[in-house]
């Protein structure tokens, strides 16, 4: 309907401009004629159409532009509505990006700037326990918050999830710190929500630099790796991207190169730590652990090369090939083979079904693996964790808790699973024997896991008096270097092998001096 207005006042202003002409062409030939009153008549009526088309002409140009200025004013409020997270009130991803876009193209000198990205802790956990509206309200009071802290910012956004980032002029980096410490603080602040007292923290990641020498993608990055180093120094901390952070970039962008462009074989190789009975001393189980028989990867820790490859989607390879070794390794050794899986490839739809035919094809049976997994793997999706953990040990395949004690989480997530064992962390032994509190809590895990019918496994053994400690508060494994090193299987298979065929004792606790294999006879006795 409103569309057909001007279209009506234009045919009124086209009739209007037609009869004025054809009123003053005829008062001309009156005049001619010499009718002079009705020329005179008829040229007043033409000057009348005049006037009523110029009106009309005047009307619609003005209804025009009022409704242009509403429709250029409606699709202003569009794309601001499309720039803004509904949620916060803050820009988008979509905004931020082009905010970025922006300060990169920008003529101004003054494009130094410092890019903050953080995300929250224990943001699922408030989520999954109080719901999604506690969790959205928990959202908008962080926004709140961080927009407090960062007062002479650039942009603020929400970029989806708990994730924000912003971008705030450089002036030193003593302020971005300082700014960062604030935010850290402020977000780990309690939040009363609903009535509830809420408590979570922020890691928070720093990149200072050019956007229009850098560009706005390289650092919102170089921020995110910040973030997750911040991650990994504790929660509630933040993290300056710098030129160790540049050079492990660096390093991985090889190692993603290598994984990519060699066969596992030729690059890696398992070496096997022995797990001792405490009970017995005797070697009765082992782990395979990865490394790294290139010299370009000389160095390169395992878990960081299994971190590049969960991020490149290479792990599920990897995995398969370890899992294969470590069959042949059982096939030597004639003992079970512990294996770490990463999350990304424990839940995989079809991992127990492709575990149980790797044994099949191999020719072992189940019990010649244990499945170790760690807390986030539980984490992730608790349904489908039980349901593999449970498919795994119904066929006879253990599965041990990894690193447990290290998570905020272990002993609620228990109730939820069937395990076979736990691996206490080695930070519980450090300073066993030294004080009483101490020597008290490993004693009260090791009771715990045994309330639960699982065995325990410590690791991370040094020192003797460790191994002593642990044989009489009634540990189930031991493991560590004063115990034996990883090796490679053939060496372990020999020393098992000339052990027993010498009946000498102690050859469980073998260790590695001057590169030759020795025998320590700590629990005195032999192999299994």
């Amino acid at each position: 309907m409103a569309e057909s207005v001007p279209l009506r006042g234009g045919l009124l202003v086209r009739a209007a401009a037609v009869t004025a002409g054809l009123l003053a062409a005829v008062a001309a030939a009156l005049g001619s004629l010499g009718e002079v009153g009705a020329a005179s008549f008829l040229a007043g009526l033409a000057a009348l159409s005049g006037s009523l088309c110029a009106w009309l002409d005047t009307r619609d140009s003005r209804r025009s532009t009022a409704q242009a200025s509403a429709a250029s004013e409606e699709i202003a409020a569009l794309r601001l509505e499309l720039r803004r997270d509904q949620l916060t009130g803050h820009l988008n991803r979509l905004a931020f990006t082009a905010a970025l876009a922006d300060l990169a193209r920008s003529d101004s000198r003054n494009t130094l700037v410092s890019l903050f990205f953080f995300d929250l802790n224990r943001f699922k956990e408030v989520n999954d326990t109080l719901g999604h509206d506690v969790g959205d309200q928990l959202l908008r009071e962080v926004g709140l918050r961080a927009a407090d802290v960062l007062e002479d910012r650039i942009a603020l956004a929400r970029l989806g999830g708990d994730e924000f980032a912003a971008i705030v002029p450089y002036r030193d980096e003593a302020l971005a710190r300082g700014l960062a410490a604030r935010l850290t603080e402020a977000i780990g602040q309690p939040f009363l929500l609903g009535g509830r007292r809420v408590e979570v923290s922020a890691s928070v990641g720093v990149a200072i630099g050019d956007a229009a020498v850098h560009g706005g993608e390289e650092l919102l990055r170089r921020a995110d790796l910040a973030m997750y180093e911040a991650k990994g120094s504790g929660r509630g901390s933040y993290h300056i991207f710098d030129d160790v952070l540049s050079h492990r970039q660096m390093r991985e962008t090889a190692i993603r190169r290598e994984l990519a462009t060699a066969r596992f074989e030729d690059r890696f190789e398992l070496h096997y730590q022995p797990i001792v009975n405490a009970r017995t001393g005797m070697i009765e189980k082992v782990e395979a652990l990865l490394r790294s028989q290139d010299h370009s990867m000389k160095g390169i820790s395992p878990s960081l090369m299994v971190s590049v490859a969960e991020d490149s989607g290479q792990i599920v390879e990897l995995t398969n090939w370890t899992i294969d070794v470590a069959l042949e390794a059982h096939a030597k050794l004639k003992m079970p083979v512990a294996i770490n899986l990463s999350p990304a490839y424990f839940r995989r739809a079809d991992f127990a079904d492709k575990l149980i035919e790797r044994l099949i094809e191999a020719r072992c049976p189940p019990s010649a693996l244990i499945v170790e997994v760690t807390e986030g793997v539980l984490i992730a999706d608790v349904k489908q964790a039980r349901e593999t953990i449970d498919h795994l040990r119904a066929i006879g395949i253990e599965v041990w808790l990894d690193d447990f004690g290290t998570g905020y989480s272990s002993l609620s997530y228990l109730q939820n699973f069937e395990l076979d064992g736990i691996k206490l962390d080695r930070s519980f032994i450090q300073e066993m024997g030294r004080t009483d509190k101490a020597t008290r809590i490993v004693r009260a895990m090791i009771d715990f896991s045994h309330s639960l019918g699982m065995k325990t496994v410590v690791e991370g053994i040094e020192s003797e008096w460790q191994a002593r400690i642990l044989q009489l508060q009634g540990c189930d494994y031991l493991q560590g270097y004063e115990l034996g090193v990883p090796m490679p299987v053939d060496e372990l298979a020999a020393i098992m092998h000339r052990t027993h065929d010498a009946g000498e004792a102690g050859d469980a606790l073998v260790r590695r001096r001057a590169q030759k294999a020795t025998v320590s006879p700590i629990l005195g006795c032999g192999t299994a």
